[in-house]
């Protein structure tokens, strides 16, 4: 579950702090009195940065959450499923648009990431209303 919860944190930190990054890493801002002038690409700074909050805050979150309420197997495994589907389609809508082009036209399913993005993003939500109604019934 914490991971989980962590793909929408790094998402909301990659919408407000890709650009201000990237900025930085053209040489355009300075922090305290220092720039780097580098050619990283948005791709790749929008990438580390979601896959950095991912690791850092499922890393550091209370493992314990939710283990007076037991999950059954299945719903550990959909957790897991939906996660790693999430974090795919998130990190794979981060690339430019001519990677992506080129990564589905030699695949049969990764299109379905970016077809369903909408669903990848609900589905979770879905998943724990389902999961907190039928626990509580």
């Amino acid at each position: 579950m914490a991971a989980l919860l962590s793909c929408y944190m790094g998402m909301v930190v990659v919408s407000v702090w890709a650009a201000p990054i990237q900025e930085f890493f053209a040489g355009k801002k300075t922090i305290a009195n220092t720039w780097i002038a580098s050619d990283a690409s948005p791709s790749t700074i929008k990438i580390v940065l979601f896959l950095l909050i991912v690791v850092l805050v499922a890393s550091k979150a209370d493992i314990s959450i939710g283990r007076e309420s037991s999950f059954a197997p299945l719903e550990i495994i959909l957790y897991a499923i939906i996660t790693g589907i999430l974090i795919s389609a998130t990190v794979f809508g981060y690339l430019p648009a001519a990677t992506q082009m080129n990564i589905v036209a030699q695949t049969h399913f990764v299109h379905y990431l970016k077809d369903f993005y909408t669903i990848w993003l609900l589905a979770p939500i879905v998943l724990i209303v389902f999961v907190a109604s039928r626990k509580r019934g």
